[in-house]
């Protein structure tokens, strides 16, 4: 005979004399288990939520869901991948243009000044030295044609979008027949195209655009193009015959590159450049009370702080005694914010092959040729060295490791191709590129809803339609739109992270090998020391999620093929 819920507790409670706290705990799991649960609405969850609550959560339609939070665009760090700050047990800094923020446009100015001198002096006219840096004038992540001396911006496929001849962007027609393919070869990269895509090719970006309209059109000289081979002839662009009246120059838009290349890398080399910094460090470089502030709280927590930097030591010293010289007290030194110092550490080539570690002479600056132990020393300056060597001495495995640092090539993509480092690229540009953003919001909305029209008229068309809506109107209205949203960015080449609705070559570098990017390293002091990063994954075309859970509004339109985590803020605001 069955028996009821009741009788059946009360036999077993009598049968094996059980307490009656240890009846009350079984009758509550019964209870528990048969009875109806109770549902929780978001407002009703605790702070962090509980099992029982997230379990029984009653989920709202994502088009009823409130705004996610986020940090103020200005102050946020973005992220591609995941990544728990708790987890890392090393935070490693680039000094230039990282922790060391140099003040634009004096700084970009002052090296194009310095490579100007320094042209002159290796022969080239005097009437150069009036030339002036044009800060609203060039970009990152442009290519140098070296044989026909123009500046290109491409997507992220290759395609080239922008031509820049000197400082006039050529038309599509005229684009097309210097470039047929309109498309960048892989195989042509680093030998006929050079990528400027660090923040210190800026000004040399600038005057290889100003030298050649210069030599062109001020000079009255003409540059000679160079083919290559034969395979390249395709690629050449129609000139005419150079005229009677202007003199075949003795130099080609290769040669002038070169030229340019080597006094910019020279100014760095012969100290030129750090001479200047060193005599006028307030002007050149930004006092940043918020770096001690930053390094001791990741001191306090527990974190291993060190300084990786290509800067040679006097200049290191220099430099890092000015930001943190008598900010506070229980650090009388700049080295020991930091429990290893590392200069001229010839990145990338650290992460490969290196060097040997030699240790510094702090007083002198000359190298000791004292043996180095298995470990490194607070307090002490090392030089040179290798990857291999720096986990060996440290124990630092290549996940646990969250490395600052803004080029791109020699500080974040070597670092985690070959060793696995996690990172933070520092993109000081997203300043400019958030402000357009905020002021634009009225033009990207005019643009969503031209596509939504767009959507609209090939509603129901299929294979059996033959005649074609004239869409030559909206085409125009949308080539108009999307060209004054370039412009605002600048009007060359438009944003450094995208190309129309398309990324930028540059932002397809930093969605790849940037784990974490933003416009300065203060801004992680706005996060906790746990704090999860969470990625925000780009969708293939059919995974365009807002299509399946949300209306029209909050749809995103022509970035719903790629949406970054700096685009995605505009449905936000």
């Amino acid at each position: 005979m069955a028996q009821t819920p009741g009788k059946l507790f009360n036999l077993r409670f009598s049968q094996s004399e059980m307490t009656s706290e240890e009846f009350k705990k079984i009758e509550q799991r019964y209870k528990e288990k048969h009875q109806p649960q109770k549902k929780y609405q978001l407002s009703e969850l605790s702070h962090p939520p509980t099992d029982e609550e997230l379990s029984n959560l009653i989920d709202l339609p994502a088009s009823s869901l409130p705004p996610k939070y986020k940090r103020p665009s200005n102050q946020r760090v973005f992220a591609n991948r995941d990544l728990r700050l708790d987890r890392m047990e090393f935070f490693g800094f680039d000094m230039d243009y990282t922790l060391a923020i140099y003040n634009s446009p004096d700084f970009e100015q002052l090296a194009y000044d310095l490579t100007i001198s320094k042209l002159i002096n290796i022969g080239y006219p005097e009437g150069i030295r009036s030339l002036r840096y044009d800060p609203s004038f060039p970009i990152r992540g442009l290519f140098l044609d070296k044989d026909l001396g123009n500046l290109l911006k491409i997507d992220n496929y290759g395609n080239i979008v922008f031509c820049v001849h000197g400082r006039s962007r050529l038309s599509k027609s005229l684009t097309e027949a210097y470039y047929p393919s309109m498309v960048i070869r892989n195989e042509d990269i680093t030998r006929r195209f050079y990528l400027l895509n660090t923040l210190f090719t800026i000004p040399e970006a600038c005057l290889y655009g100003d030298l050649v309209d210069f030599f062109e059109k001020e000079a009255g000289v003409r540059i000679a193009d160079q083919v290559a081979d034969e395979g390249e002839l395709d690629e050449a662009p129609p000139h005419d015959k150079p005229s009677p009246k202007i003199p075949q120059a003795d130099i080609s838009y290769a040669n002038l590159f070169l030229d340019v290349r080597s006094m910019m890398d020279l100014l760095h080399a012969d100290g030129s450049i750090k001479k200047e910094v060193v005599a006028n460090t307030t002007k050149y470089i930004r006092k940043t009370p918020e770096l001690a502030i930053f390094l001791d709280r990741l001191k306090k927590n527990g974190g291993k702080t060190f300084l990786l930097t290509n800067s040679e030591y006097y200049y290191t010293k220099h430099v890092m005694t000015y930001l943190l010289g008598g900010q506070n007290p229980n650090y009388p030194d700049w080295k020991d914010y930091f429990n290893i110092t590392i200069v001229e550490a010839q990145k990338p080539r650290f992460f490969g092959d290196g060097t040997t570690f030699r240790e510094v002479d702090v007083q002198t600056g000359h190298l000791k040729i004292t043996r180095i132990g298995d470990k490194f020393e607070q307090g002490k300056v090392y030089q040179g060295g290798s990857m291999t060597l720096f986990q060996k001495m440290t124990g630092a495995k290549g996940s646990k490791v969250l490395y600052f640092g803004d080029h791109i090539f020699a500080d974040i993509i070597k670092s985690k191709k070959i060793h696995g480092w996690r990172n933070l690229l520092v993109v000081p540009e997203l300043h400019h590129e958030l402000d357009v953003l905020e002021k634009n919001k009225d033009k990207y909305n005019h643009l969503l809803n031209l596509e939504f029209i767009k959507a609209e008229i090939f509603r129901g068309l299929d294979s059996e339609s033959t005649t074609p809506p004239d869409v030559t109107v909206l085409r125009k209205h949308i080539k108009k739109t999307n060209s004054e949203v370039n412009a605002a960015y600048n009007k060359y080449f438009g944003s450094l992270f995208r190309s129309g609705s398309k990324p930028s070559f540059f932002a397809m570098q930093v969605q790849r090998y940037a784990d974490l990017y933003t416009s300065e390293y203060m801004n992680l002091l706005h996060y906790p020391l746990f704090y999860e990063f969470t990625g925000n994954a780009a969708p293939l075309p059919h995974e365009a999620f807002d299509d399946y859970i949300a209306p029209y509004p909050s749809h995103p339109g022509p970035f719903h093929l790629h949406r970054s985590p700096l685009i995605s803020f505009i449905k936000t605001k």
